[in-house]
């Protein structure tokens, strides 16, 4: 019960700091990078759709759980995204 009050008080804090920036990431061969040094995900401004949904939830994987490999990252991320779009959760285009 400590360990989750602790891992909640500890999200909310990474939550409140976590930046999250869109520019094209052709370059870096990659569709989406976090930064731990300044609490920031890069995500390629391409993305749409479920591909956005999963890189979104990929790297904030890696900003939450840095304990996490990235076997484990690609696996969660995957059946998470895949279950928010089955309940129709969907980025809208600004």
């Amino acid at each position: 019960l400590k360990t989750l009050k602790y891992l909640k008080r500890r999200l909310r804090k990474m939550a409140k700091r976590l930046k999250i920036l869109h520019q094209r990431l052709g370059q870096k061969q990659c569709w989406g990078i976090y930064y731990p040094d300044d609490h920031t995900i890069i995500l390629d401004t391409r993305l749409k759709g479920k591909k956005y949904i999963l890189y979104s939830i990929h790297e904030m994987l890696h900003a939450f759980r840095p304990d996490f490999s990235e076997e484990e990252v690609l696996s969660l991320s995957e059946k998470l995204a895949n279950n928010l779009w089955k309940l129709k959760i969907r980025k809208l285009d600004e």
